[in-house]
């Protein structure tokens, strides 16, 4: 058995980024999976693996370690469906990715960076709108986390998206969403602009953002 940290995993993928080599990355990655005893979950191997494969192009393993990640149940970064999403709209499954992101908002997420990641994959496979609704709800999540956090009135900004309630942020989970906000509203600035929309409350707020920075 073998002790895997995540600090172990990002060399892997940092050496990966330098050589290009993916395959390998993502087979050694899926040997770890087999052997992993303890440091990281099994669950959060199987999905940087799945990362691997989709890096190299290939959807269909891609898939295959995102569902094997998903079966495991163990802790991992983000939402695997949303991974497993993305690699059918690369294979033409279409409706089981729509089917996988309706769950995902069903179950509500307090993470910021989950809505990044749909409304980067809608982004990417041309649904602009779909892009700007997920952008636009995980804003609202880091608001409300702010909101209730300091209880400064900034949440609840106007938007499509009603925020989760009821949630009960931390100082950790505050300082976690606000570098998750820039992201977003890019994003969904990026989508407006597609969709020949005007700017909006959400956009000023961005441009604050970037005027900080």
């Amino acid at each position: 058995m073998t002790h895997v940290t995540e600090d172990d995993l990002d060399d892997l993928e940092f050496d990966t980024l330098r050589t290009g080599d993916h395959i390998s990355a993502a087979r050694r990655l899926a040997e770890l999976a087999e052997t992993v005893s303890s440091g990281v979950s099994r669950a959060n191997v199987l999905l940087r693996a799945g990362e691997q494969w989709q890096h190299a192009g290939d959807h269909g393993r891609a898939a295959e370690f995102y569902r094997r990640a998903l079966d495991d149940g163990g802790e991992t970064y983000g939402d695997p469906r949303a991974y497993l999403a993305d690699a059918l709209f690369e294979l033409g499954e279409a409706g089981e990715a729509r089917k996988l992101l309706d769950q995902i908002r069903e179950d509500a997420p307090r993470d910021p960076e989950v809505y990044r990641a749909v409304a980067e994959v809608l982004y990417a496979h041309e649904d602009p709108v779909g892009a700007h609704d997920w952008a636009t709800a995980g804003a609202d999540v880091v608001l409300t986390l702010r909101d209730q956090a300091v209880g400064t009135g900034l949440g609840g900004a106007p938007g499509e998206n009603d925020a989760p309630e009821s949630l009960t942020p931390g100082p950790d989970d505050v300082a976690l969403a606000e570098d998750s906000l820039e992201a977003l509203l890019r994003l969904r600035y990026r989508a407006r602009l597609d969709l020949g929309r005007p700017e909006d409350d959400y956009d000023a707020l961005l441009d604050d953002l970037l005027k900080n920075a």
